[in-house]
């Protein structure tokens, strides 16, 4: 097993490092400071070169274009009105969509140069960053010390773990994400994806994506993933507008199963995600912030629409807003741990 550190650009005049980690069986992913932002899952082929199964770019300038890999927090996906009240006290955020708040708001984990350490056991080793995230920083409630670790393993393995320490004072909010896109294939599109989502159902999303409180049984639907169904032919029946949905999972029975599993039919490349969480966010890059878009993959070429698909597994969304959607609340003095797990195989 492998540990390597190299010199990925400048930000905001601070040096950005990418760690990279290779298991032995020549697995590896890396990570850059930036944003603790996951830029690739590379798996051998059988030429003896790797293929890249998340979409990345290849400057820390990139990055601020788009959300691509980035960790985003303290809150991903979306706060009703950027507002919550919490042990009788309202609390408004700075909305960064529309009048709502979007993955932590425009001071949110993904804009920060992270600090970095890395561990090695027998059979894993780890990428670990860590920042203390100021009140005044991103507007939430409180201090906490954030710590967010990378694990590859022996057994293909990736896990992603999300610790905080809370304040000492006050309660404060705590629910982040990956935002790493996924092309299994060898080419610029979701054509030959497969996908299942082990859940009978998601949320009911008003027109801002903000959940009703309702949910929505999938059966029989053009979002119904029970099954391995393939995105591609989803994405054409869905005339364009993409797939942007929030998925109820490890609900009764199904707390010990995966909540997903994404495949390519033409290489056979599969990954199946084990997480704590109740919810998977599926999106499939539906719009491309800006035509100067470039990913790595594509060799110069403009990026585009439904290359690449998001399964950012988190406690539901506007969770702190609704009822039974889950405790994202960090207690004063407390701590939270998250973990996914994303396993890859070579399917027949």
């Amino acid at each position: 097993m492998d540990i390597t550190r190299k010199h990925f650009g400048m930000y905001n005049n601070h040096m950005v490092t990418k760690i990279t980690l290779e298991n032995d069986n020549g697995v590896e992913i890396s990570c850059i400071t930036l944003g603790a932002t996951w830029t690739d899952f590379k798996v051998p082929r059988v030429d003896g070169t790797k293929a890249n199964l998340l979409l990345n770019f290849d400057t820390p300038a990139q990055y601020e274009q788009m959300l691509v890999g980035q960790t985003v927090g303290r809150v991903g996906g979306r706060i009703a009105h950027a507002r919550f009240h919490l042990n009788n006290q309202d609390y408004h955020l700075e909305a960064n969509d529309r009048v709502n708040l979007l993955h932590g708001g425009a001071h949110g984990f993904q804009h920060l140069n992270w600090n970095y350490t890395t561990s090695r056991t027998a059979n894993s080793i780890s990428a670990i960053f860590q920042r203390q995230i100021t009140q005044e920083l991103d507007g939430f409630p409180g201090d906490i010390l954030v710590t967010i670790i990378y694990t590859l393993n022996n057994n293909d393995q990736v896990t992603i773990a999300y610790s905080a320490q809370g304040d000492s004072e006050v309660d404060t909010l705590f629910n982040p994400t990956s935002r790493a896109f996924f092309n299994l294939s060898d080419h610029d599109n979701l054509a030959s994806s497969e996908l299942m989502i082990n859940t009978p159902e998601r949320l009911r999303l008003n027109e801002e994506l903000i959940p009703t409180g309702d949910t929505i049984q999938v059966a029989g639907t053009l979002y119904d993933f029970q099954e391995l169904s393939n995105i591609g032919q989803t994405l054409l029946a869905t005339d364009g507008t993409g797939i942007d949905m929030a998925y109820v999972v490890n609900g009764p029975g199904k707390a010990t199963q995966p909540i997903a599993v994404l495949r390519d039919a033409d290489t056979g490349r599969q990954v199946t995600i084990d997480s704590d969480r109740n919810g998977l966010m599926v999106y499939t890059m539906n719009h491309i912030a800006s035509d100067q878009i470039r990913y790595s993959r594509d060799e110069g070429k403009r990026a585009h629409v439904f290359e690449g698909i998001a399964l950012e597994a988190q406690t539901l969304p506007d969770a702190i807003n609704q009822t039974n959607f889950g405790d994202i609340v960090l207690p004063r003095g407390g701590k939270k741990t998250y973990r996914t797990t994303y396993t890859y195989q070579l399917k027949d």
